[in-house]
């Protein structure tokens, strides 16, 4: 019988990074897709069987790609993102949850500009099974080797994306969907290996059953590998995980982090003749990209663009009155366990937008930032990364004490008395995105006291909050979506949407502002700690 090596190369959640040079203060952090073309030139060199895919969350995430989205007309150009992988020569992308976050013409536009498929199963027409984006798996054949790759993505979209983004579309639940198609490819189409490439994640590590995430539907891996034994290789994503095994079913399962700081590496090596198949071994690698120079075709194409969005970045839009009462050097310190002025200017640039007198916002960098004298587009965008749009919710009383109860429960304390992050709050990564801190109400937290008790004077206005009244919260269309542990909230409980994103309203108001004036009002605090 004849031997054949089959190498599989992916990425998954890059979020817009082409350049190996990050967008906060220019310096250099080695990932993008200009690194990732370098390793799959190196390994297409080496091997003769090689294919690649990109598992999702291509297209939003840097200021590059926000500013050809938002500031450029569209219909003018190929986004840089997509003209970067046509480059590189995907052979299929896989359609991720932030794919979505432009919209759906802009998403189709994408898709029509690009020289390789985009699959999603899951993804159909409204009110039908047809996945929306055409055929929803490719074929590869090597020699007589048939090689089945089927694209699937997270259900749980309409959780987080507006309706007018999303409303000419079903998502189907992948792991039925995968049932389906992967019965297909076996049996009508004889495919011999089985690849899914699934925009999602895995709750439990499947070796292991080390919890990695919550069980919210968000992440079916773990049920897929459950219900289709068949499936050779999984490819997952979405959590932004740095992971890698083969199961004890021989399902190879591999994640490869973010912003192209890997490339996913799944070698097969088979046996085959006219008659037979036979798999022989499967490894998996997580390449660091690293360790390769940036492609620089990919690097000199950029230029011209990169310095018309860095002059955007730039542009000085309001001076800061008092510098150190505005750099956040440990969050920990400076922003977790004591109101900030970056924070209580957030929640109240959208209080005076929406009219709402009570809003909730996160600190969404896992580190500090620092500013300069002027506040320029870089720093919005560099602490507002997110492509979230404004929303008012109406929610009683009894819902924002459950929603601050689960805040709190962000930190804790360990044995010696000392403010630690809750462990729980570490997987599949710091979760610090979904700490809220909140404007319009008075409380305190008191972290001696179990979790579900550490809130106390809860009021609004003056008055308690009332757990049977309702009250209109100000916040962003993820929190409100009842994601990351907020199950008290929901989308049932949006009352009103506003057609722009977070980051834009908080530039247009900095706009306004001759100066800005760090200050806070202390309307929540911790107590009874040691270090305070």
């Amino acid at each position: 019988m004849d031997k054949k090596k089959i190498v599989i190369l992916f990425t998954s959640d890059v979020h817009g990074k082409i350049s190996p040079y990050n967008d906060q203060d220019k310096s250099y952090d080695g990932k993008g897709y200009s690194k990732v073309s370098s390793v799959i030139k190196d390994v297409r060199n080496q091997e003769e069987h090689v294919i690649v895919i990109d598992n999702g969350d291509m297209l939003q995430g840097t200021p590059l790609s926000h500013f050809v989205f938002t500031e450029k007309n569209p219909t003018e150009m190929v986004h840089p993102v997509i003209s970067t992988c046509n480059r590189i020569g995907y052979d299929a992308a896989v359609i991720g949850n932030h794919e979505f976050n432009y919209g759906r013409e802009t998403l189709e536009k994408a898709v029509n500009d690009s020289s390789f498929p985009w699959l999603s199963a899951n993804v159909v027409k409204k009110g039908t099974e047809e996945p929306y984006f055409g055929t929803p798996y490719l074929i590869k054949e090597y020699s007589g080797v048939k090689v089945g790759i089927l694209g699937l993505t997270t259900a749980k979209i309409p959780d987080w994306e507006p309706d007018r983004h999303i409303d000419q579309f079903d998502f189907l639940d992948p792991v039925v969907t995968a049932k389906k198609w992967v019965s297909f490819l076996k049996n009508d189409l004889s495919a011999d290996v089985i690849i899914i490439s699934y925009h999602g994640g895995i709750e439990k590590d499947p070796i292991t059953g080390e919890r990695l995430s919550a069980s919210n539907g968000e992440n079916q891996g773990n049920e897929m590998l459950a219900a289709i034994p068949e499936i050779d290789v999984l490819i997952t994503g979405h959590q932004h995980l740095v992971y890698q095994g083969i199961t004890d079913n021989q399902t190879a399962v591999i994640q490869s982090g973010t912003k192209g700081e890997f490339v996913g590496r799944v070698d097969l090596i088979v046996e085959t003749d006219k008659t037979h198949f036979k798999m022989i071994n499967k490894e998996t690698n997580l390449l660091s990209t690293s360790k390769w120079e940036a492609d620089e075709a990919i690097t000199q194409s950029l230029v011209e663009l990169e310095e018309e969005v860095n002059a955007w970045l730039d542009e000085e839009l309001t001076t800061i009155s008092n510098l150190d009462a505005m750099h956040i050097n440990e969050p920990m310190h400076d922003i977790w366990l004591k109101e900030h002025p970056l924070v209580e200017w957030v929640n109240k640039a959208v209080m005076k937008r929406t009219g709402a007198e009570i809003s909730s916002t996160a600190y969404f960098l896992p580190h500090g930032i620092t500013f300069g004298q002027s506040m320029t587009r870089r720093e919005v965008h560099t602490f507002y990364p997110f492509a979230n749009t404004l929303v008012i919710m109406e929610v009683s009383g009894e819902d924002i004490r459950k929603a601050l109860e689960f805040s709190a429960t962000f930190l804790t304390l360990d044995q010696k008395g000392e403010v630690i992050i809750n462990e729980r709050w570490k997987k599949p990564r710091l979760l610090s995105y979904n700490y809220d801190m909140w404007e319009g109400i008075e409380y305190e937290i008191d972290l001696n006291k179990p979790e579900g008790e550490r809130i106390s004077g809860l009021s609004f206005k003056g008055e308690p909050v009332s757990s049977s009244k309702t009250y209109q919260i100000a916040t962003s269309s993820y929190r409100a979506s009842g994601t990351g542990g907020y199950d008290m909230f929901g989308e049932e409980k949006i009352i009103r949407e506003f057609p722009f994103g977070i980051a834009e309203l908080l530039i247009e108001e900095l706009e306004k502002l001759e100066t800005f004036i760090p200050e806070v009002n202390q309307n929540w605090k911790f107590i009874n700690l040691s270090s305070n």
